[in-house]
């Protein structure tokens, strides 16, 4: 087979997407030497790797300088027309946007609904405009791929996608991210975070269904409990950029209870993630909403003790490796936070079955399970065409 890529997202290497589209070429690069692999993006990539060829194929000039214009018109026209005249067998669209019109068959990952399921993710007609045309267009895909059996039965029963279309491969978290124990190497990290060695971590965002506040308000209370003046608590994250009643900001509510000066709120650099990860008391997330739940995978993978919500996906993805809470209930919140942090045997316990439970998932696995959709859309079409 020839696949297509669409690599939009090599431009945005950082976000979600990019990091599965990395992740993704790179496992199929090592297990897949049969099949041929093009790159289609709007621009010249600077992050593009070495073992796929990609294609350039720029949108008109008159759509150029409206950004969603541009966005719409290369992943709607430019894009499918690149994949056919490319002759590929199959076009993989790594994110919610496949198009209406499809020239050849066509595989969408769709990581989530979430846009579709919570009105605050919908601020205005042009978004509302273009999920009602992605919801549309989904129903053309030849197969879709989602990342949990949560987010595959929001898709039936927002997208009313027939089921047996879509397929769940399960993310993973980077082989980076393991557990880290050098005190020297830890401590630099702590420094430049203006961390104690005592700390709380999350990391995910700062968006409504992240639940942040609760984190802050479940937070006071502990660090009350505790009664320990070097307990922290670390947010990743910088409310000042984003800023607005869709991102609340956790600062005010940390002042109005008298803790501001233990809550930090910084961006942890991707390559102090795992660091920070490990040196973690624990790792809390209050998260309403998840299509999958990869930052607690990540906590995992480093052996650090999570503390995580009980809705939407996360139950599948943490399983039995992590203390599981209702995020609305705050002294559920706050009794299984205390726990990790006075039980040494929990917290021995928490850290070793996520370690195990880390080792579940994995990018060769994903690429496998991704690589037999892409077989098995061909195998759809070519079967079609023959009738």
């Amino acid at each position: 087979m020839k696949i297509g890529i669409n690599a939009l997202f090599y431009q945005h290497p950082a976000s979600g997407t990019g990091q599965y589209m990395f992740h993704l070429l790179d496992a199929l690069s090592t297990i897949d030497s049969q099949n041929e692999y093009v790159l289609f993006g709007p621009q010249p990539a600077s992050n593009t790797t070495s073992f796929y060829p990609y294609v350039v194929q720029p949108v008109p000039a008159f759509v150029q300088r409206n950004e969603n214009l541009r966005k719409i018109f290369w992943e709607q026209v430019t894009a499918p027309t690149a994949a056919r005249k490319a002759r590929v067998d199959v076009m993989h669209v790594p994110y919610f946007a496949p198009p209406l019109l499809p020239r050849v068959p066509t595989v969408v990952t769709i990581h989530d609904v979430i846009p579709l399921r919570l009105p605050a993710y919908l601020p205005n007609k042009k978004v509302q405009a273009y999920m009602n045309l992605a919801a549309r267009a989904a129903h053309n895909a030849t197969e879709v791929i989602t990342i949990s059996q949560h987010a595959r039965q929001d898709i039936i029963e927002v997208l009313k996608i027939p089921e047996e279309r879509i397929h769940v491969i399960y993310q993973a978290a980077g082989e980076q991210f393991q557990p880290i124990r050098d005190p020297e190497v830890l401590a630099r990290a702590r420094a430049r975070y203006g961390l104690n060695e005592r700390y709380i971590f999350y990391l995910g965002g700062i968006d409504q269904r992240k639940n942040v506040p609760q984190l802050v308000r479940a937070f006071a209370q502990l660090y009350t409990r505790l009664g320990d003046p070097d307990l922290q608590l670390f947010i990743s994250g910088n409310p000042d950029k984003q800023s607005g009643p869709f991102f609340p900001d956790p600062r005010p509510v940390a002042r109005e209870l008298g803790i501001e000066k233990q809550v930090i709120c910084r961006f942890v650099e991707d390559e102090d993630k795992p660091t920070i990860y490990s040196g973690a008391r624990l790792f809390a997330f209050p998260s309403l909403y998840e299509g999958f739940g990869l930052d607690p995978l990540e906590a995992m993978g480093c052996g650090t003790p999570v503390v995580c919500s009980n809705r939407t996906s996360l139950p599948e993805v943490v399983g039995d490796a992590a203390l599981l809470i209702d995020p609305d209930n705050l002294n559920e919140f706050v009794d299984a936070m205390y726990r990790v942090l006075t039980d040494e045997t929990l917290r021995s316990d928490l850290s070793a079955r996520s370690l195990e439970r880390a080792k579940a998932f994995s990018w060769h696995t994903t690429a496998t399970q991704t690589l037999s959709v892409y077989e098995q859309a061909y195998r759809r079409t070519h079967t079609h065409l023959k009738k």
